[in-house]
Formats: C-alpha cells, sequence, structure tokens
C-alpha cells in the first residue's frame, strides 16, 4: 500500500470504483421479517467467512473445503465494516464506491419467492441505514424486490425511489415466474418493469456471481469460466427484443465481467443483424448502436479490452476497485489506474478511471 502510494497519476484525477462489494454483518432478515415469515427468515453469521442462509441447509453460496479455504484467503474479515471500506477508500485516493451486495448475489435462486422478496426488501433498508455515515461516498446498489411478477413491479420501484438509491441490480438469469415459466428480458413479462426503469431514469445494474457451485473436479476454474461471463444473454435478449427502442431513456451496466468481452459480442450480434434480418424481430437501429447509447462495462485489469478501447468505446467503461476481491485490484489500485492511463492516454483514461462512473451514477 506504501509503494502504492508513490505511484504518480494525472492531477485533478477523479476516481471511483464501479464495483466493490459491502457484506452484511448483522443477522437482519429474522429480526425485520413480518412476524408470520419470521421463522422462514434466512441466518447471518461469520465462520471463516459471512455466510447467508440455514446452517446444514441451504446456503447462499456452495463452496466445499477448497472453495472454502480460497474464499478465506482472499476476502477480508472485515468487508461488511463500512469504516474499513472508508480507509480503503482514501489509501487508494477513491472518491466515490458503487457498493454490490456480497453473498447475497450468491442467494438469487431462493425457491420461495415471497422469503426473496422480503430479503431484498430487508437487504436494502438496512444498506442505506449503514452507509448513511460515509456521506455518499459509499453509493449502494439496490436489489430489486420482484422481477417474477409484473403486479409486484411499482412497488419494488417505489421502494428504490423512496430510499433513495441511485442504481440498482437484477439477475442476470432472471429465472421463472410465479407460474414457473422461463423468464426473459425480451418478453412481454418485463415490458412495465423496463418502462418503470425508463421512467425512474436509474441505471439498471446486472453483475456475475450468481448461484456459484464450485465443489467438484475442475470445479472452480471450469465455473469462473462461466460465472466472468454471463452477460451476452441479458445483452443480447434486451437488444433484440427491441428493449431499448421502446425506453430510449434506459442506461444499463454489467458489473465485474471485464470488458474484453464486448467486441466479439457486438461482432457477433451485428452477423446475426445481417444474416438472419428477415427472421429477426424488428429493431430500430444496429446491434452496436444500442451498446455506445446504453451500455456500460465494468473492469478491474483488463489489458486485451483496453487495447480494443476504441471498438468498445471510453465512455462505455467504467474502472473498479472490486473491493476486497483477490480478482480486484485492492491493494495495488494505483498501479492499476497508472496501466489504464498507459493503455488509452490520459484524456480516455479520466473518463473510465471516474467521470463516466460520476456521468452515469449521478455522483455529482
Amino acid at each position: 500500500m506504501n509503494e502504492s502510494s508513490n505511484v504518480e497519476l494525472p492531477v485533478g484525477l477523479r476516481v471511483v470504483s464501479a464495483d466493490s462489494h459491502l457484506e452484511i454483518g448483522d443477522d437482519i432478515f429474522r429480526e425485520r421479517f413480518p412476524g408470520r415469515l419470521k421463522e422462514k427468515a434466512p441466518r447471518v453469521w461469520f465462520d471463516q467467512y459471512w455466510h447467508i442462509g440455514f446452517k446444514g441447509e441451504a446456503e447462499a453460496l456452495k463452496l466445499g473445503e477448497r472453495g472454502t479455504n480460497a474464499l478465506t484467503r482472499s476476502n477480508l474479515a472485515n468487508v461488511h465494516d463500512v469504516a474499513a471500506h472508508r480507509e480503503a477508500m482514501d489509501a487508494e485516493g477513491i472518491e466515490f464506491e458503487i457498493l454490490f451486495p456480497q453473498t447475497l448475489i450468491g442467494f438469487i435462486r431462493y425457491p420461495d419467492l415471497e422469503v426473496q422478496e422480503n430479503m431484498y426488501r430487508v437487504y436494502n433498508e438496512y444498506t442505506m441505514e449503514r452507509l448513511s455515515v460515509n456521506a455518499g461516498r459509499s453509493v449502494p446498489v439496490g436489489i430489486f424486490g420482484n422481477w417474477w411478477d409484473p403486479d409486484a413491479v411499482d412497488r419494488s420501484m417505489q421502494q428504490i425511489v423512496d430510499l433513495g438509491f441511485k442504481t440498482f441490480m437484477v439477475p442476470c438469469n432472471p429465472g421463472k415466474d410465479r407460474n414457473g415459466r422461463d423468464l426473459s428480458y425480451a418478453d412481454k413479462h418485463f415490458d412495465r418493469f423496463w418502462s418503470a426503469a425508463n421512467e425512474a431514469g436509474l441505471p439498471v445494474c446486472f453483475h456475475i456471481g450468481e448461484a456459484i457451485d464450485i465443489d467438484r473436479r475442475g470445479g472452480v476454474g471450469a465455473a469462473n469460466m462461466v460465472l466472468f461471463a454471463p452477460f451476452r444473454r441479458p445483452f443480447g435478449q434486451m437488444v433484440f427484443g427491441g428493449v431499448f427502442d421502446r425506453n430510449p431513456n434506459l442506461q444499463v451496466v454489467f458489473a465485474e465481467g471485464g470488458i474484453a468481452w464486448v467486441p466479439p459480442a457486438l461482432q457477433d450480434a451485428e452477423a446475426q443483424y445481417d444474416i438472419h434480418r428477415d427472421i429477426l424481430d424488428p429493431i430500430e437501429h444496429r446491434p452496436s448502436h444500442y451498446w455506445h447509447t446504453h451500455c456500460y462495462a465494468t473492469f478491474q485489469n483488463d489489458r486485451l479490452g483496453l487495447s480494443q478501447i476504441d471498438l468498445i468505446g471510453a465512455d462505455r467503461a467504467m474502472w473498479a476497485s472490486d473491493y476486497p476481491h483477490s480478482e480486484g485490484s485492492y491493494g495495488y489500485g494505483r498501479e492499476s489506474m497508472k496501466a489504464v492511463v498507459d493503455a488509452v492516454g490520459e484524456e480516455k483514461a479520466r473518463l473510465i478511471l471516474g467521470e463516466n462512473a460520476i456521468r452515469v451514477f449521478k455522483l455529482d
């Protein structure tokens, strides 16, 4: 950390970590669930790392012995500590951080939908309360309370707006509706959701890390190959399903999957548009238009992506610390920032390291 502080960066550089993480550090669900659901509420406890779920039964992370050892080594025990976040930001010269959930992302597939909605409601309230001490520098990402029931969209969005969130997330894979039917973000089912997001003017985030299960031979490497590359499906659904045509103000952020995935995804989308236009549902623009008008991606260290920044767009990429993950840049953040400056030049680096995030999340 001391050596990192000596790394020279452009004067007046504003830095935002567009993807960091804050853990739940209290047993909040049993305490805050409605009385009739308290016995169904998941618990929160610390044993080598923070757990969410039901001891000996369902938990957010299915890690096994090797996964537990890896997580214990690579995640700080104080990831729940708001003051520790502030100290880490100060040490690396980060002005703002966008804070995603930590373990709760892995609990996205809980089968009791009423319990799931209450988990997100409680998380949103609790997170806003505890971050009030960070003077607006730690900016939490809300979790949209209920996307599987169109009748619940307005109340879910109202909570996000009423609590003052600047952004919120939904899963990369929306799973099933209340009748057990597989969902796509292009479905009519989601029309009200997208229009509500468009009206609210809040960016919608997708994040990697859903339904982690690595306790098998080759599981860590194989799982992460897929885990870090989930964004083609929701991007394709939104583009070819006309979501952006119907919601022209919509902004979408794809977090922690890097930026190198973007050029091949756009190349393939453009090919689909040219080859299969006669059987595709009509859309108003070429696929690349939607990326450069509506979409952003975050990265920690991505030399390949930065080498293709003119295809991706310097105004579409956002740097992140990914505190406190080992695959992030925490601990050598300034070196990581300097690598961006060296790769793309100062003007584009200012956008990528902070100004894009300040604009997208309305941080000023």
